[in-house]
């Protein structure tokens, strides 16, 4: 048990106009850290109800931000207006320390991003995305790294806008897309929603989904990368024109472990990136690929040292697109897609043979399983779906 260990701070975030409260502290009676976090409005100094129609991002962020918690070793619960919970036992004051630092800085990697405000009357509909155009580039920020930037249906509908915003913008030559934090590009859906109970929720309600908006404004699109690229994070990059990433990214597929039904298009469009093979082990096996293995099978462009790198390789790749002409671009990103579209059935597998795959208890026994961090049930897999194999002619 440490001794006496007391840390408080507040952190205000202007442009955002919010102002976070968080203490670590052991009790004067003894025993464990007691963690306690609030948040303020800048604005008029109430103290924000931790409810999506209170402030969209503050209800997220500490939805997501309760969960990571208990990766750092504290016990939390999120109330109506302050999350409360207990670090481990066996913590001593260096590492009460670190965490008191770890959950400052997840704070950190959050709220600078914000240009405006995300409470009040002139609050940014943009809660789970940062979106911003200058010199003739469209910048897009997944802005969830509480999660390591997974999306839930919110930022899937918001990416999609933004998106298609700087498809219709004359002036803009580059869209680059990025991930909040030093820890994830984006890893997929955020599974933390139940896909079959909270559908809209884990999917999104756009009509136009963000990876079609990818694959068809007529700009090139540059995912760049610091960190992991996983599940539909992958597929962004993949889908995207071009991926600069650093050395430490990583890069990989999901959907068959954790019950995520991910077939079709969108899956088998990846052949024409790395070649059938390493397409298939990529989905079928579900492996990880550091970023030197992605770039040698042609999963992504360019590998930099670090984030600072990247950002200037970033800026060079923008230089050499404005040096060229955006129509014949635009007529050439058409092309490469007709190449992967030449065989895009309108019903893909999973709806065609297991349509009530999301409500099945194989899919909900994968999703738990890696929530909770644990094996699967292999009892509940589902058995493989009888096709006819038809006679050669």
């Amino acid at each position: 048990m440490p001794g006496k260990f007391q840390f408080e701070t507040s952190l205000s975030y202007q442009p955002a106009g919010v102002r976070f409260n968080v203490s670590l502290a052991t009790p004067a009676s003894g025993g464990d850290a007691a963690f306690k976090l609030g948040v303020d409005d800048l604005a008029t100094g109430q103290r924000v109800r931790l409810a999506h129609q209170a402030c969209p991002a503050v209800h997220d962020f500490t939805r997501g931000y309760t969960r990571w918690l208990g990766t750092k070793g504290i016990r939390a619960t999120r109330g109506e207006y302050e999350i409360t919970g207990t670090a481990r036992a066996d913590f001593n004051s260096a590492q009460l320390l670190q965490l008191a630092h770890d959950v400052v800085d997840m704070i950190d990697q959050k709220f600078p991003n914000y240009k405006e405000p995300v409470i009040g009357p002139k609050a940014t509909r943009l809660s789970d995305v940062v979106y911003e155009k200058r010199d003739g580039v469209a910048y897009l920020l997944i802005n969830r790294p509480e999660v390591y930037n997974a999306k839930r249906g919110i930022t899937m509908n918001q990416m999609a806008e933004v998106l298609l915003d700087a498809g219709e913008d004359q002036s803009v030559r580059v869209v680059v897309i990025s991930g909040a934090g030093s820890n994830a590009f984006c890893t997929g859906n955020d599974q933390s929603y139940d896909p079959d109970v909270e559908n809209a929720e884990y999917a999104g309600t756009h009509p136009i989904g963000y990876s079609r908006a990818v694959r068809e404004i007529p700009q090139p699109v540059i995912c760049a990368v610091d960190g992991f690229a996983i599940g539909s994070g992958n597929i962004l990059c993949y889908e995207s024109d071009f991926t600069i990433a650093t050395a430490k990214s990583r890069f990989g597929q999901t959907g068959p472990r954790v019950g995520s039904p991910a077939a079709g298009h969108g899956t088998a469009v990846l052949a024409g990136r790395v070649g059938q093979k390493r397409a298939r082990e990529i989905w079928m096996v579900c492996r990880q690929y550091t970023a030197p293995e992605a770039y040698e099978m042609g999963l992504i462009n360019k590998v930099v040292a670090n984030r600072e790198e990247l950002w200037k390789e970033v800026d060079r790749w923008i230089a050499d697109i404005k040096n060229v002409s955006p129509v014949i671009v635009q007529m050439q990103k058409i092309s490469f897609n007709q190449y992967d579209d030449h065989i895009k059935p309108e019903v893909g597998p999973v709806q065609q043979h297991i349509p009530g795959y999301l409500a099945s208890e194989e899919c909900k026994e994968r999703r738990v399983a890696f929530i909770e961090r644990r094996p699967i049930d292999p009892a509940k897999n589902m058995p493989y779906v009888k096709i006819p194999i038809k006679a050669s002619r």
